[in-house]
């Protein structure tokens, strides 16, 4: 065999390898990895053969942020930093990363955040109540917007629907929060009645937004265990009528 028949029949080969490759994931939804630096966590989540089953994973700081999310149904964020995380609240986005992470909450992807990620629940003991609640709110909004945190050793499960999330952190520790911490010890209390069947989190978090310390449910509505710990940490009483 002369040396262009190597060369064709290493690209015959080559050619079917990618082919194979793609046959299967062909179908598949993408599922990207959006990280600020390199590490260990979020390249486990990269290689997980339980994602890769259901998803074409794939990182977007390995194409320099270069990517089309169009090809991705959701999205996993690494690195949440306090920066990163205010300006996503404030929707003021000036690095490749949190315009990209802004623009999957803004097209209605499926964002995740492991909790070990989010920087600022490392402070949750030593920074003063009046500001961390101010920062926890930003975190209330995008939890509000739709992004999913999580602890890491159950994202997989719940990326792939088989485990809902467990309780985040609480908004501040209780005995360090001044009077004017609470919506009802700054302004007048407000009430509001939720008819739902099941009333979740994100009701809570977002009424509470508003101002509301008091919410009416039904006699058969049902409170997931994560709006309980919603109405707990932010000093919500909830009354079933």
């Amino acid at each position: 065999m002369d040396h262009n028949a190597i060369v064709d029949e290493i690209l015959r080969r080559v050619a079917e390898k990618i082919s194979e490759a793609e046959g299967c994931c062909a179908g598949k939804p993408g599922l990207l990895i959006l990280t600020q630096d390199h590490g260990t966590d979020c390249h486990a989540t990269l290689e997980s053969e339980a994602l890769k089953a259901s998803y074409r994973t794939d990182c977007a700081l390995m194409h320099h942020y270069e990517v089309d999310l169009d090809d991705y149904a959701a999205v996993v964020l690494f690195n949440l930093s306090c920066d990163a995380m205010a300006a996503l609240a404030s929707g003021a986005c000036d690095t490749a990363y949190t315009r990209l992470a802004s623009k999957a909450i803004l097209s209605g992807k499926k964002v995740y955040v492991p909790t070990e990620e989010v920087e600022l629940y490392q402070y949750k003991e030593t920074a003063p109540a009046a500001y961390y609640n101010m920062m926890q709110q930003k975190l209330d909004l995008l939890v509000a917007s739709g992004v999913v945190i999580c602890a890491r050793a159950g994202l997989e499960q719940v990326i792939l629907g088989s485990e809902t999330p467990a309780p985040v952190p609480a908004a501040a520790p209780v005995s360090a929060a001044p009077a004017c911490a609470a919506p009802a010890a700054c302004c007048e209390a407000k009430e509001v009645r939720i008819d739902k069947r099941v009333l979740t989190e994100k009701d809570l978090i977002e009424a509470n937004m508003g101002g509301v310390t008091k919410v009416y449910i039904g006699e058969k509505t049902i409170i997931t265990a994560l709006a309980k710990d919603a109405a707990k940490d932010r000093g919500m009483t909830i009354v079933r009528e």
